[in-house]
């Protein structure tokens, strides 16, 4: 038998997990010990939480978030430099409208530096203005052929996070009819997520539209996505992984913009979703809230929406839009956090 000698180990408190949580949250906020044991109070007595601080600080998972807190907070004073600064420019609070830019202007004034813009008089050549409709589309695409899109979106609240449990196939006679019928509705809706399995089954539609020469290419993989939807479509708050060039073909839709650097504002989720609603944002008291950029398009406006700048769509009239992300300027921003 071996009999231990010396003193006998102090006992150690007992871990409140709950507590823990707390306590590691407010520290990694900045929050002082004094304030934290305050703040606490209620799970016990200053020496019982003043604990629970000195396990956080000296457990080495704790110090790893810090140190990536720190990271963030870093980047986040970055971005409020950014935000200053940017709005000191005239053009900050507004999106401005370019009759025929020319590719050289878009570039230097816009897409290398991140400002939105309505650029018009670049597809007034497309057939797809005139031709456009449930009955023309039907004709052209065949009532029986089968198309993907997302149905039953007023089933959800998250219908935009559930996306892809909403894809759905219905011979487009169904869609054309629902469009046809003028009911204002979310409920069933072509996006761009539908894209790659709608190519070959709406490809005759490609006819009446082409590429903007001086601003895009056309590839075998990426020559634009199409949205069709009734009046009353909705697409909350969210962000691309690319920069999106959003032509309105036929109808009318509101658009409401954030900037990227508002990002600590956005209440991201799900890496590229926010928590916002809309009606939520414009309640909100001015400090809490982004800056808000408000625009309308119409059939042959094209908006141009920079990556990571999050966007929130109204179609305020049954609508069919193309967007393109085949700019001939570099946009892949996919990485292994932020994947597409």
């Amino acid at each position: 038998m071996v009999l231990r000698t010396g003193p006998m180990p102090s006992a150690q408190p007992s871990l409140n997990a709950d507590l823990a949580r707390e306590v590691a949250a407010r520290l990694i906020a900045g929050h002082s010990e004094q304030l934290i044991s305050f703040q606490l109070s209620g799970y016990g007595a200053p020496d019982y939480i003043q604990k629970h601080i000195q396990l956080a600080r000296q457990n080495p998972f704790f110090q790893g978030a810090s140190a990536i807190s720190d990271m963030v907070q870093r980047q986040n004073w970055i971005l409020e430099t950014e935000r200053a600064s940017q709005r000191l420019h005239p053009e900050s609070r507004t999106i401005p409208r370019h009759e025929r830019l020319s590719p050289e202007t878009f570039l230097k004034e816009h897409y290398s530096v991140h400002r939105p813009v309505i650029l018009t008089g670049l597809v007034d050549d497309w057939p797809a203005l005139s031709k456009w409709s449930p009955d023309y589309m039907e004709d052209k695409v065949g009532r029986d052929t089968p198309i993907e899109l997302q149905k039953g979106r007023e089933s959800t609240k998250s219908f935009e996070i559930d996306k892809l449990k909403l894809k759905t196939q219905i011979p487009f006679g169904e869609m054309a009819d629902f469009l046809r019928s003028g009911k204002p509705s979310n409920d069933m809706y072509v996006t761009a997520n539908n894209g790659a399995a709608n190519r070959q089954a709406l490809a005759p539609l490609w006819e009446d539209f082409s590429d903007i020469p001086g601003y895009t290419q056309s590839t075998s993989e990426n020559d634009g996505f199409l949205w069709i939807g009734p009046q009353g479509t909705l697409t909350p708050f969210h962000h691309d992984l690319t920069h999106n060039l959003l032509i309105q073909v036929a109808g009318r839709k509101k658009v409401h913009i954030v900037p990227s650097y508002e990002e600590a504002r956005m209440r991201p989720i799900r890496k590229y979703f926010s928590q916002w609603s809309l009606d939520d944002m414009l309640a909100a008291p001015a400090e809490r809230r982004p800056q808000l950029l408000e625009c309308e398009i119409g059939p042959g406006d094209a908006l141009y929406i920079p990556v990571g700048w999050w966007h929130h769509v109204i179609g305020l009239e049954q609508s069919y839009s193309v967007l393109f992300t085949n700019f001939l300027w570099p946009n892949t921003y996919t990485n292994a956090y932020m994947g597409g």
